[in-house]
């Protein structure tokens, strides 16, 4: 959606700004009410400019000195606002008071509409304005501040010395509440980081914000301000809700790595610490249906019935969990899985390019075994070898297919001597289901 020259000039007549944005957050048309409102554009702003750019510039424009370092999260924030806003607030800038707007468009992008607030007829003097609303500010639950244009307390009530730490005697007529929060907080770095954002929260009405205190206390701070820049501010205490999210954020989190080690125990073999047999033929079933070039070595320790009926189960598992060691210790090609596939079998599933180092993947494991010393596991346990089968297939593929021939040509290798390893012939594709004609 793109607004019409006809809405924009409509716009001006009521003396709204206007400026649509698209998906991308990229300026797409704005009308002179814009302009007048935000100086700081004309000349500049153009189609297709970022958001983030519009920003830069009010903000350059807008901040102090001692600001101007944190312009960029400054952006970011704004940028977050532009994207979130659902209700509108109220912020005073190039001495106008303006209230903000947003309005997201069909196709995606957004509508930010600004008005001016200025009225002249409303102005009063500031004495009679505002002594009632300190008298009132004693009944206030909440904690409560009146600030003057360049956000200086001009009076608090109990409440915010209480919800702040601060003594009864201690004057703070003429401080901002960055101000007070260093003193909360012992120390003026803590407070440096933050400084911009509790600046630029005091400036927007109707946007509440969030305050940190030592301890894990926090405050939201709601604000208001009169056409003549003067502030009220409502500080509440919101540590018991925070905490309460903060602990369900952690419960989620720690729900979720739960759910995490879950999944990968139901993966795992519990005695290797290598992917278990339904991981395993789960990853080839995926492997297979991407089509990709397969190869899969089926691993097979030979005679080790042998070494659990001599040496016990104790040595066997000793024996199992050595194997495992072996072959993860192999330089194995990226992508390469690793399973035990039940008993004394293991497999290799290698996808893609790896496929081709598979044959000197399986020499290479038959080596490790020539390699080891055995004995060290059990004085009288001596040449532990391996059986392996391969097979290696280009897709289309069926992974069950493939697994067959890979076991078939391990048996075959058990036939021919053991300590060897077979390849398989290739598996045929699954064939095409023939339409049928009548």
């Amino acid at each position: 959606m793109i607004l019409s020259r006809y809405l924009h000039d409509s716009l001006d007549m009521l003396g709204i700004g206007a400026c649509e944005y698209d998906a991308e957050l990229r300026a797409v048309s704005w009308n002179s009410a814009f302009l007048r409102f935000f100086p700081e554009h004309e000349g500049h702003i153009r189609v297709g400019e970022a958001y983030a750019d519009n920003l830069r510039r009010f903000y350059a424009a807008g901040l102090e000195p001692g600001e101007l370092p944190d312009i960029e999260r400054c952006i970011a924030e704004g940028v977050a606002r532009h994207l979130n806003q659902t209700q509108p607030f109220e912020f005073l800038h190039g001495g106008r008071r303006l209230r903000a707007s947003s309005l997201p468009s069909p196709s995606g992008g957004r509508v930010r509409l600004w008005q001016s607030l200025d009225r002249r007829a409303e102005v009063v003097a500031l004495t009679d304005a505002m002594l009632p609303v300190f008298e009132a500010l004693r009944f206030i639950p909440d904690g409560a501040t009146i600030v003057d244009g360049d956000d200086r307390i001009i009076v608090a009530n109990d409440a915010f010395r209480q919800l702040y730490d601060l003594a009864e005697n201690r004057v703070i007529v003429g401080e901002k509440l960055d101000q007070v929060l260093a003193e909360a907080w012992g120390d003026e770095a803590v407070i440096a980081d933050r400084r911009a954002t509790i600046r630029a929260g005091l400036r927007y009405d109707g946007a509440p914000f969030e305050v940190e205190l030592p301890g894990g206390r926090w405050r939201r701070v709601l604000s208001r301000h009169s056409v003549e820049g003067i502030g009220c501010f409502i500080h509440a205490d919101i540590t018991s809700g925070k905490r309460q999210h903060i602990e369900l954020l952690q419960a989620q989190e720690a729900l979720h790595r739960a759910n995490a080690d879950l999944r990968l125990l139901s993966q795992t073999d519990a005695l290797t610490g290598l992917a278990n047999r339904r991981h395993f033929m789960n990853v080839l079933a995926g492997e297979a249906a991407r089509a990709q070039k397969l190869a899969l070595l089926i691993v097979d320790v030979d005679h080790f019935k042998g070494v659990n009926d001599q040496f016990g189960h104790v040595v066997g598992d000793a024996c199992l969990k050595k194997v495992a060691s072996l072959i993860g210790a192999l330089p194995v090609p990226q992508g390469c899985t690793i399973a035990r596939l039940g008993g004394e079998e293991f497999g290799l599933l290698l996808p893609g390019p790896a496929s081709e180092t598979a044959l000197l993947l399986a020499e290479a494991v038959r080596g490790a075994f020539a390699q080891e010393p055995w004995h060290r596991l059990s004085p009288r346990l001596h040449g532990l070898t391996v059986s392996i089968g391969h097979c290696c297939a280009g897709g289309p593929l069926d992974g069950d297919a493939l697994y067959a021939s890979a076991d078939d040509a391990l048996y075959v290798a058990k036939r021919r001597g053991r300590d060897r390893v077979e390849t398989a012939a290739v598996p045929l594709a699954p064939a095409p289901a023939q339409l049928r004609t009548g």
